[in-house]
């Protein structure tokens, strides 16, 4: 094992020099976190819309139905493509024979789908049964389109095209969202679960065909070396993204066991919505993975360690707010769903803790794959994987739907542990556990401020969403505000990486 543990200095801008044959470029690590951030955000506030409105409208059975689909659609894809999709990230972000690895993709990507298909086949009534309505053909359709699209988007963030990747998340969700918003208020396909899968098959279809319009690689014949460089990795990062699934979507899977189609529909809608503070410390990871991976190549350790430093830093910029955030106006916020969904204000908190935690622990175990320790990973995943099924499986049969969201947070807390010993085992991790106090600190300035507005914004403001909307934007202000005020760090970083 090659020696990665260093000390230096921490670097003071969000950024890094790579040195590379040709000359040096100038990566702003920062503001390419931010064009994948506001994609995300774009794409999440168009998935929110128009989960609105169909909870409105269909209400939580069908909200729920649907997210069940939707669960088991991005498991099978996460099972039998995430782990290949991030071994053609890796191999073609190496810089060399990126056309090969990417047709070496294509090729494993192609043959596994086929399997797939042989299989929804023969399973296709106990899929029906499980979905609750006749669903296998659809979701064979589906899995076909977002495995391509996820195998596009691969091979954009491998090229360090992390941004343009991000700037279809938008396109997809918007497409997705405009098609099923269309199909409920115009009764299109029956105006139910069909007519919601069909808007997600669009808009997967539709991002998928303008990503590979903008990736300039192409895909080549592979050799066996190629195809065997490719499943090598994946041997061992096809279980990073069952741990990522395992996280967002287990508990779903498990309560389609037990719990009824409202009480689903009442959990993905607190669900979506701590996701929703996640994105952030998503596209931070996104960025870095491409970036870490190179400099790793380079040998360039320092650099590594810093950027790892600085991806834990900006982790919970959002998350640590919305924790606090949520313990004050959790019921305010579901209320825009309506008066049933207020049922899910304890899981809402519960989640978003959830996620806060298994945000850093992403953070680690994306380093860990960057740095090309893929073994080191699988162990951390196998640990979490097994901690999330195990305490899902008896949490939510003993206390149901809030069993699910503390197994859920328990399962991040036992992987972050994890991931943080086997990090720190080889490479040098610097934990800047003074920026993330000041942002609880910050974030607890906003909650004594919200507490008392809160009262009187409801006073002069009566429609629901009016009131979310006004209070998250008060909570914001504040909370950054005081974070500018409090950490001279985050000053800095945020003149950085506004200036041209």
């Amino acid at each position: 094992m090659r020696p990665l543990a260093y000390d230096g200095g921490t670097a003071r801008r969000f950024s890094v020099f790579i040195i590379a044959a040709g000359g040096i470029w100038r990566v702003r690590i920062g503001q390419t976190s931010v064009v994948h951030f506001g994609s995300e955000l774009l794409a999440s506030l168009a998935g929110f819309l128009a989960t609105l409105y169909i909870a409105r409208e269909l209400g939580s059975g069908t909200l729920g139905t649907y997210a069940l689909f939707v669960a088991v659609l991005i498991w099978l894809k996460t099972i039998f493509g995430s782990g290949l999709h991030q071994a053609v990230t890796k191999r073609v972000s190496e810089g060399d024979g990126g056309t090969e690895y990417f047709g070496a993709g294509v090729v494993i990507q192609t043959a596994v789908f086929l399997a797939l298909i042989a299989g929804l086949v023969v399973a296709r009534q106990l899929i029906n049964d499980y979905l609750g309505f006749p669903g296998a053909a659809l979701l064979g359709l589906a899995l076909g389109v977002v495995l391509a699209y996820s195998l596009v988007t691969a091979a954009l963030n491998g090229a360090e095209k992390v941004h343009i990747a991000a700037l279809l998340q938008p396109l997809d969700r918007m497409v997705q969202s405009g098609v099923q918003l269309a199909v409920v208020f115009f009764g299109l396909l029956g105006g139910g679960i069909a007519g919601l899968v069909w808007g997600y098959v669009v808009g997967a279809g539709v991002a998928a065909c303008a990503g590979a319009l903008l990736l300039s690689l192409r895909p080549a014949l592979p050799t066996r070396d190629h195809l065997s460089r490719v499943l090598e990795f994946t041997r061992y990062s096809w279980l990073s993204g069952i741990e990522g699934r395992s996280f967002s979507a287990m508990d779903t899977v498990v309560l389609g066991l037990f719990v009824t189609s409202s009480f689903i529909g009442f959990y993905e809608v607190a669900w979506n919505l701590a996701s929703l503070l996640a994105i952030f410390g998503n596209s931070i990871a996104e960025a870095l993975f491409p970036t870490i991976s190179k400099l790793d190549n380079d040998a360039e350790y320092e650099a590594i360690r810093d950027l790892v430093g600085n991806g834990l830093t900006y982790t919970g910029l959002f998350l640590i707010p919305g924790l606090i955030g949520v313990l004050f106006i959790g019921d305010a916020l579901l209320a825009i769903y309506g008066p049933e969904f207020q049922r899910a204000t304890t899981v809402l908190a519960i989640l978003v803790a959830a996620r806060l935690v298994y945000a850093y622990e992403a953070q680690l175990v994306n380093a860990l794959n960057a740095i090309d320790y893929p073994e080191v990973a699988f162990r951390v995943n196998i640990v979490f994987i097994a901690a999330n099924v195990s305490l899902n499986l008896v949490l939510v049969y003993l206390y149901g739907w809030v069993g699910a969201a503390v197994g859920t947070a328990l399962a991040a807390v036992v992987g972050l542990v994890a991931a943080y010993y086997a990090l720190t085992d080889v490479i040098t991790v610097n934990v800047p556990i003074g920026e993330i106090a000041r942002q609880f600190a910050a974030a607890g300035v906003m909650g004594l401020c919200l507490y008392p507005t809160r009262g009187i914004i409801f006073g002069f403001v009566r429609k629901p969403l009016l009131q979310a909307f006004v209070l998250v934007a008060f909570g914001a202000a504040v909370y950054f505000a005081a974070l500018i005020l409090l950490s001279t760090r985050f000053r800095t970083t945020v003149q950085d990486n506004i200036a041209l």
